[in-house]
């Protein structure tokens, strides 16, 4: 009787997540404008879509640190920040940078990431801090690309993954960036 309760707490806890990542989506992929990251004006705050999302995301930490208790309460804000980090960085994969739009990514990861920390969890915060890092290849200027790539957050990182990234930028094929990458 007991497992099956757990069982059903799990499952009911997992599509509360779900349904919190998918609202988040929804909020982002309404409210972000495809030309958002592409300005030349310098940023200084984050974008609407990114205060958006991170209010929501407030009220549901609140509403879940209010409402769970017990040794389960960390594996579940674990949960949402991993799923929470994958929607943010699958997010910056749909857009181009502008060098200025790589600043106003920034500004978003920061408020992104002081969401991260209400949760609690050292492994959330690590991946913000390296997602954090790979919109520093946004602004880079091209000739410190290899340095920036090479840097403490980023040195582990499959190869791959900082391609892709630089891949964002619009000055790539310009710059002909891909010679970092071969």
């Amino acid at each position: 009787m007991k497992d099956a309760m757990e069982s059903t707490m799990d499952n009911a806890l997992e599509k509360t997540i779900t349904s919190a990542i998918g609202f988040a989506k929804n909020i982002l992929k309404s409210e972000q404008k495809r030309n958002d990251f592409l300005s030349d004006e310098l940023a200084s705050q984050a974008t609407p879509a990114c205060r958006k999302a991170v209010e929501y995301l407030h009220k549901v930490i609140s509403s879940m640190k209010k409402h769970l208790d017990g040794e389960n309460i960390d594996m579940i804000l674990t949960a949402l920040g991993g799923k929470f980090y994958t929607l943010i960085y699958d997010h910056l994969q749909a857009f181009q940078f502008s060098s200025m739009g790589g600043m106003l990514a920034i500004c978003d990861i920061k408020e992104y990431r002081t969401a991260a920390k209400s949760l609690n969890s050292v492994l959330v915060d690590s991946k913000f801090d390296t997602l954090h890092a790979l919109c520093n290849l946004l602004i880079a200027v091209p000739e410190n690309l290899r340095q920036v790539c090479t840097g403490d957050q980023l040195a582990n990182l499959d190869k791959n993954v900082l391609h892709n990234f630089v891949k964002l930028r619009t000055d790539y094929k310009a710059n002909n960036l891909q010679r970092l990458f071969t």
